[in-house]
C-alpha cells in the first residue's frame, strides 16, 4: 500500500524533504513530489506557478498567507558537515535544510493540512501555504518575487498577511533589517612598482576605508537597532608589479526604515568622496505595528514579545502588508556544517501555526 503523506509524522516528512538536494535551481524534484503527495489527499487546492506551489484550504477573501522556501545553500566541505541524508541525534533532526528552512515549510504545511483532516476550515477567509524556490540565492528565480510579480499584475490577490516560516525559535518577528550592497571605487595612476610616483589606489581606499569606520547614523529602530555598515570584499591591481589604477571595496549595509537608500548614498557621498555604485538595493527592511491583529495572535499564542531580526528574508516581498517572520529551529545554525532542529520544537511549530491560524479566523483582538 502507498505511504501517503497523511501517515508521515511530522518529523517522517521533514527527513523526506532534506533527502532532496534543492539547491537553489534544483528545486524541481522535491516540488514536482510534494505537489503530488498533496494533490493525491484531495484536501487543498493545490496551484503551481512554475516550481512554485500555493496549497489553500478555504476560500474567501480574508487571506493569510503562509510562506517558506525550498532551497537550501550548498554544503559545507568540513568533515563532519551535514548533508542530505538526514539523521536522529540528541533528540534533533540533523541535515541541510532542516533550520533553514524546511523545518518551517513543513511545520506550515501540516498544520493546515492537519486542519483540513479535522474538517475545520476558515470562517469567511482562506490561508494558503507557498513554498518558494530560490529564496538563497535572491535573483531572477527568486520564487517569492515572482508570486509578488503576479500580484502585482492582478493574476494573484495581495493576501491580507502573512507569515514567512524562517527560524526564529517559535518568537514573532515583527522588524528586519534591509540589506543595501554598494561598490566603492577609486582611482590613481598606474604604472610599474618598481618607479614611485603618482596616486596608488590602495592607499587612497585605505584612506577612505578609516574613514568609512568613524561614520555612524544616528536613527534607531525599538527593535532592530541602528544601520550596520561591514565592508566585506576588497579587490585591487592586475600584477604584483603593477601599482593599482583602481581600488573597489564592497560594503553590506543592514539598513531599518527610518534611513533611505538615498539618504544613505548622499551621506556617504560627502563623506567619503569617492565613486559609489548601487549594487544591490532589492532588500529593504520591512516592519509590522505591533498593533496588527497577526502580532498580537502570535504574541497571545507564543506568549513571547515580539523582536527584531537582523537578516533578510522574502518578507521584503510582502512589505506592504501585515506581516512577521515566524518559525521553529535557532537562525545560528542556519547554513553552518552542524544545521539541524530540534525535533520538540518542530512538532511545537505545527501546533502554533494551527492556533495562529485558527485564532487569526475566529477571535477578534482588541
Amino acid at each position: 500500500m502507498r505511504n501517503s503523506i497523511l501517515n508521515m509524522s511530522t518529523t517522517d516528512l521533514l527527513m523526506k524533504l532534506i533527502q532532496f538536494p534543492s539547491l537553489s535551481t534544483q528545486e524541481k524534484d522535491l516540488v514536482d513530489w510534494l505537489e503530488a503527495e498533496v494533490r493525491t489527499t484531495g484536501l487543498l487546492k493545490v496551484d503551481r506557478y512554475e516550481n512554485n506551489l500555493i496549497f489553500t484550504l478555504g476560500s474567501g477573501q480574508n487571506w493569510l498567507f503562509l510562506n517558506s522556501h525550498s532551497d537550501v545553500v550548498p554544503l559545507s566541505e568540513s568533515p563532519d558537515a551535514v548533508g542530505f541524508e538526514p539523521y536522529i541525534k540528541d533528540g534533533a533532526i540533523w541535515g541541510r535544510g532542516s533550520t533553514d528552512a524546511k523545518g518551517s515549510g513543513v511545520a506550515m504545511l501540516q498544520s493546515i493540512l492537519e486542519l483540513a483532516t479535522d474538517g475545520w476550515i476558515p470562517n469567511d477567509g482562506r490561508v494558503s501555504f507557498a513554498l518558494t524556490i530560490c529564496e538563497e540565492t535572491s535573483g531572477e528565480h527568486n520564487g517569492m518575487a515572482f508570486l509578488r510579480e503576479m500580484m502585482n499584475r492582478g493574476e494573484l490577490d495581495l493576501p491580507s498577511a502573512a507569515i514567512i516560516g524562517e527560524p526564529t525559535s517559535l518568537k514573532p518577528c515583527i522588524a528586519q533589517k534591509g540589506l543595501l550592497v554598494l561598490k566603492l571605487q577609486i582611482y590613481g595612476d598606474s604604472g610599474h612598482a618598481a618607479r614611485v610616483y603618482g596616486t596608488n589606489a590602495i592607499y587612497e581606499m585605505s584612506r577612505i576605508m578609516t574613514k568609512l569606520e568613524s561614520i555612524k547614523f544616528d536613527a534607531v529602530n525599538p527593535f532592530i537597532g541602528s544601520t550596520k555598515i561591514t565592508p566585506t570584499r576588497m579587490t585591487s591591481g592586475v600584477a604584483n608589479n603593477v601599482m593599482p589604477e583602481i581600488a573597489e571595496v564592497t560594503i553590506d549595509i543592514r539598513t531599518i526604515p527610518e534611513v533611505s537608500t538615498q539618504e544613505i548614498v548622499t551621506l556617504l557621498q560627502d563623506e567619503l568622496q569617492c565613486k559609489i555604485i548601487i549594487h544591490s538595493k532589492r532588500f529593504v527592511s520591512t516592519s509590522t505595528d505591533p498593533a496588527e491583529k497577526i502580532v498580537k495572535v502570535a504574541q497571545k499564542v507564543t506568549g513571547e514579545l515580539p523582536f527584531g531580526s537582523p537578516t533578510a528574508s522574502d518578507w521584503v516581498f510582502l512589505n506592504d502588508i501585515p506581516a512577521i517572520k515566524l518559525g521553529p529551529g535557532n537562525s545560528e545554525l542556519s547554513h553552518k556544517p552542524n544545521e539541524h532542529i530540534s525535533i520538540e520544537q518542530l512538532i511545537a511549530g505545527v501546533r502554533v501555526y494551527k492556533e495562529i491560524i485558527k485564532s487569526y479566523f475566529s477571535e477578534t483582538i482588541l
